[in-house]
């Protein structure tokens, strides 16, 4: 009999423990941690308005490439804080939309494609901020600073490929065409 009984207590603490490590992913919030993207670009009549970003470790799955940010954030505003995995230096990407108005009914038609410098790192629980302008970002050919054609490609097919359905951008000049997006 005590056997039986040892065995059940036994069972019990086991799954007491599963229980218990089950719970533990809820109390490590990805929430605690997030990461905001701000518009640095000054305001002018060609304002440069970020229509999508994405920052490699911002999504629903730890490693997602989506666009996180899908609201655009005109010049001198931030968006919403994200929630956010602890990562190391990850990559973040940029579609700018120079002179389209957030208050147009239709969606821009052409794209400045910009990554940054330098990866940026968040650390478990910290606020990551994001400036988005010509000295962390690579990309604006106004500014001097062109991606190479498969950075381009990369981006504009991987990134953010439902903004560039039937589009081709070109890195050299930073225009967006109608046609063949290259997409695989």
């Amino acid at each position: 009999m005590c056997g039986r009984f040892g065995n059940y207590a036994l069972m019990r603490l086991v799954l007491l423990l599963l229980a218990a490590f089950a719970a533990l992913p809820a109390c490590l919030k990805a929430s605690d941690t997030t990461v905001t993207i701000e518009n640095r670009y000054p305001s002018s009549q060609s304002a440069l308005v970020i229509y999508r970003a994405s920052y490699k470790e911002v999504g629903e799955t730890p490693g997602d490439t989506g666009a996180a940010f899908n609201q655009p954030i005109m010049p001198g505003d931030a968006s919403d804080p994200q929630p956010v995995v602890a990562a190391s230096d990850n990559p973040a990407y940029v579609l700018l939309a120079p002179g389209w108005s957030s208050e147009s009914l239709s969606p821009p038609t052409s794209f400045v494609v910009l990554r940054s410098r330098a990866g940026f790192a968040v650390n478990y629980g910290d606020a990551l901020r994001i400036p988005v302008d010509d000295i962390a970002f690579e990309g604006h050919c106004e500014a001097g600073s062109v991606l190479l054609q498969a950075d381009a490609d990369f981006i504009t097919q991987r990134i953010f490929p439902v903004e560039f359905v039937n589009m081709h951008y070109d890195a050299a000049t930073c225009t967006t065409t109608p046609g063949d997006s290259g997409a695989p």
